[in-house]
Parts: structure tokens; sequence; C-alpha cells
């Protein structure tokens, strides 16, 4: 399991090995969006459609950078799960 920092770090109100807060978000945004992916290779692109739909309709930076993470973790989870179909059956 994949953990940034730990609980004893938080409730000392220090920051995570010292991390920069942004790039805590930015791992934290890819390790929830590697969890939560689906794994069938449709779903997943269907997923991207969307994202990338929402990324060319998003106004402000924060989403915009956000739904870039998300889009560069879903794209590597369909990579691996192609791999992976591909491979059994050969």
């Amino acid at each position: 399991m994949i953990t940034v920092g730990s609980s004893n770090e938080e409730r000392k109100g220090v920051s995570r090995r010292g991390m920069n807060p942004a790039t805590m978000r930015h791992l934290e945004l890819q390790i929830r969006t590697l969890r939560n992916a689906p794994r069938d290779p449709e779903k997943l692109e269907n997923l991207l459609k969307l994202k990338r739909r929402q990324k060319e309709d998003a106004t402000e930076t924060e989403d915009t950078e956000r739904l870039v993470t998300e889009i560069e973790m879903l794209k590597v989870v369909l990579f691996l799960v192609c791999r992976n179909i591909k491979g059994g059956e050969e």
C-alpha cells in the first residue's frame, strides 16, 4: 500500500518530510486516481473522454491542473490494462 507521510506527522502539524503542499496534493490525487480507476478498457476510455471534455471546458487553473493529473494517471492505467490483456492472449 502506498502512503504519504504518517499520522504522527499530521497530528504535530509537521509538513510531510519537507514536501511542498502543492506537491503533496498532486501525489495524493495521483494515488487516489490510480486506486479508483476502473480496470475495464472500455470504461477507462469513456472516462478519459469525459475528463478530456471537462478539461476543455474548465475555466479555473486548479480544475485544469487536477484534470491533467487525472488524465495522465488514467492513461497509465489504460496502458497497463491493455498490456495485461494482450499478454494474456499470447
